[in-house]
Formats: structure tokens, sequence, C-alpha cells
């Protein structure tokens, strides 16, 4: 079983929140281990292909000073990173992007995840539309010389 967080744009109405809805896999992002800037490109992080790319821009320059067998290390060792940080990067991404992190589900797949969030999602009671009037209670009876709890500030028991 994967799990997945499910992100919903904050400030949209259900309905259009409910269409731009994302889900993004928990754990090893695998073809972000292969296809590291492929990965990032598919899925629009512009500031993790940019991150990817200065590190490997690096990785190159150091293999002049230090080698190619310790450069080809540090491909490996960035291949790993951006596997494991992949999703996260995601993550980010979309909360600078206005999505707020709205559930965490466990299914075996992308679309079972979807339709277990929808299913729970859509069964949960919506609250009142903002434009509802308030409830207004009736004035309660204060004995005098009594603010709340406590007596008057000159009063002496």
């Amino acid at each position: 079983m994967a799990i997945f967080s499910v992100h919903l744009l904050g400030d949209a109405p259900p309905q259009v929140a409910a269409d731009r809805a994302v889900f993004v896999r928990d754990g090893f992002a695998f073809w972000a281990f292969l296809l590291g800037p492929l990965w990032f490109l598919w899925h629009r992080e512009w500031l993790g292909l940019v991150g990817w790319l200065v590190i490997a821009a690096l990785i190159a320059v150091s293999e002049r000073w230090l080698g190619s067998v310790t450069g080809g290390g540090f491909e490996l060792i960035l291949a790993l990173a951006t596997g494991i940080v992949a999703n996260d990067i995601r993550r980010l991404t979309l909360a600078l992007r206005g999505f707020r992190e709205s559930g965490v589900v466990e299914a075996q797949s992308h679309e079972a995840a979807e339709r277990r969030f929808f299913d729970s999602w859509l069964a949960q009671p919506r609250p009142a539309s903002p434009s509802a009037p308030p409830v207004v209670h009736p004035a309660r009876s204060v004995p005098p010389g009594v603010l709340g709890l406590f007596p008057e500030s000159g009063a002496r028991p």
C-alpha cells in the first residue's frame, strides 16, 4: 500500500478545489532517481530543476580536480538524493502555489487514492455559507455590581 498526501487549492470553491486536487505519493520517486531533470520538467518543478542543474554543474567542475571516479560517485549520490527528496520538493512547490495539504490517503494506486479520498471528502458535512445570519442570543440578566465573575474594583467583601 502506498501513502498519498492530498493537496487542494486553498481559496477555491469546493468544486474547483476538487477538480484541481493533486495527489503526491510519499516515499522514493524511482523516475526522479533515473531521470532527475526530466522528472522536474514533467511536474513543472522549476526551482527543483534549477537546483538540480546547479548541483550537477558543481559535480562536473569537481571532476576536473578530483577525478572522474569521484565525480561518478557524486553523480550517484545526486541521483539518490533526487529520488529521496523529489516528492518533498513537489509538496513545497504546491504550498508555494497556494495549495494546502487536506488529507492523507492509503491506497494501492493513484486512482484508488482519488476514489478513497473523494468518497470520504464528499461525505463530510460542509460548513454553513458565510452569508447565513449570525445567531443572536438574548441578553442574560447580570446582577448589578458584577463584571463577569469578579466584583467591582472598589468593593470589599
